[in-house]
């Protein structure tokens, strides 16, 4: 089960963080310039994938 944990945004109300909950870790997103980036494990990182289009789908 992915979840999402947090949402952060900018005082522009644009996307800035989010922290998403996966089987195999904990990932840290960041938004900049319109993309996002992650330092986590990559095996989390792509089961989060989903989780990180449907927030930019719905804030975006």
């Amino acid at each position: 089960m992915k979840r999402i944990s947090s949402i952060v945004f900018d005082r522009h109300e644009k996307l800035k963080r989010a922290t998403i909950i996966t089987p195999l870790g904990t990932i840290k997103v960041e938004w900049r310039n319109g993309y996002w980036t992650s330092s986590d494990d990559l095996a989390a990182k792509q089961l989060a994938v989903p989780v990180i289009q449907r927030i930019e789908r719905l804030f975006s």
